[in-house]
């Protein structure tokens, strides 16, 4: 009897062993084909490349907006710095009124000389070459623009003589001369004192008694020069 038992209760412990076996062994599926947290890592993934997108279109948009800007600013920049070019270029050729502190240099034939009757190598007069060698030494100082009896001189104005009458930008002129220049007045004081450079005028005034007089002034005005232009040289440049 206590046989039987025991063989019972052996198979018994057997079978429940072998159905445990059996369930732990079988494998549960899982609904859909990724891990949850897997979904999850990719969705955030998506979310970052969506949103660094999102910020490169926006940085995008403000560098374009920047750089219009900037090339609004160079074309800005451009005019100015064409218009400013175009300024020294008129001031250069004597096409603007140029205003400033200056010199003012009288010179004049001596008290005793008639000029309608007197010879052309007269040294009691002022000769073309006294007042080209007054002008030369002023824009050898730097003078910005320089007039002879409100005639502006510029680097092609002819200053010449026929017979006893001086020509300036080939328009007649009479005695006094009177010479302008706006620039630096102590280096043109300077140059204009020194009788090494002017010799001749400094010879005829001693000796013969022709006027040389030099006045500082606060405001020199120099007018805009109205002679011809030499256009022999000009040519058009395709651009």
């Amino acid at each position: 009897m206590k046989k039987n038992f025991f063989a019972t209760f052996l198979i018994a412990g057997l079978v429940i062993g072998l159905l445990a076996t059996l369930q732990f062994k079988t494998k549960i599926p899982i609904a859909g084909g990724f891990p949850s947290d897997e979904v999850v890592a990719k969705q955030d993934l998506l979310k970052s490349f969506l949103d660094e997108q999102s910020y490169l279109q926006s940085r995008i948009v403000f560098l374009r907006k920047e750089l219009a800007k900037t090339q609004d600013l160079i074309d800005a920049q451009t005019e100015v710095a064409n218009f400013d070019r175009l300024e020294a270029l008129k001031m250069d050729v004597g096409l603007t009124e140029v205003r400033g502190e200056g010199l003012e240099i009288l010179l004049g034939d001596s008290p005793i000389a008639i000029r309608e009757r007197a010879e052309v190598s007269d040294a009691h007069l002022v000769q073309a070459s006294d007042i080209r060698d007054v002008v030369n030494i002023l824009f050898a100082s730097g003078a910005d623009a320089v007039s002879v009896n409100n005639q502006r001189v510029i680097a092609t104005s002819p200053i010449s003589s026929v017979g006893t009458t001086i020509l300036v930008n080939n328009s007649h002129t009479a005695p006094p001369f009177t010479i302008r220049a706006v620039g630096d007045t102590e280096i043109m004081l300077q140059r204009l004192l020194n009788s090494d450079s002017l010799p001749s005028v400094y010879e005829k005034m001693r000796r013969h008694g022709i006027k040389f007089e030099i006045l500082k002034k606060n405001v020199v005005v120099i007018p805009m020069y109205n002679g011809d232009f030499r256009t022999k040289h000009i040519n058009l440049v395709n651009q």
